[in-house]
């Protein structure tokens, strides 16, 4: 039997957010927490900054497109006014206008299995909140540096508003 986390969470904002188009990195995971995430986002770096129309310096983190089996689409990528024809080999997605509820994680990034689990566990429930089918996010702005897994970040959750 598994144990539920104890992980402790802040009180979500609610957002809503127009629509998203995120253009980066994509592939298929099998499992929660996939330790192939890392590696994808390292093969990502180059790409920020280098991509015609980004918008800021916000990175995001996207999983979309879940099956009854935990395996899932993941994509790391940035915000973009268009997509862009280049480079070939990246992802396009594009995010609907939604309402979330936003939870911060400011432990180092590596401990980010266990605030997504609180959330889905109780981090939901006990905001009042009921998840909506869609993409689920996670924000990484200016604060964040990935050299050290430090800065904090932000995970969104879609809701029924």
């Amino acid at each position: 039997m598994e144990q539920q986390t104890n992980t402790s969470l802040a009180s979500p904002r609610l957002v809503r957010r127009d629509a998203l188009l995120i253009f980066g990195l994509g592939q298929r995971c099998p499992c929660v927490g996939n330790p192939a995430i890392p590696s994808q986002w390292n093969s990502f770096l180059p790409h920020l900054g280098q991509i015609d129309g980004q918008i800021g310096n916000v990175a995001y983190g996207v999983i979309y497109n879940s099956d009854d089996s935990g395996s899932y689409d993941y994509i790391c990528g940035v915000e973009v006014r268009e997509f862009p024809a280049r480079p070939h080999e990246l992802t396009r997605l594009r995010i609907p206008p939604q309402t979330y509820a936003v939870f911060e994680h400011r432990d180092h990034v590596s401990a980010i299995a266990s605030t997504w689990k609180a959330i889905w566990e109780h981090g939901l429930a006990d905001a009042g909140c009921q998840s909506s089918d869609g993409p689920a996010f996670e924000r990484y702005d200016e604060q964040f540096d990935g050299r050290t897994g430090l800065g904090g970040l932000e995970l969104w959750i879609p809701v029924k508003a």
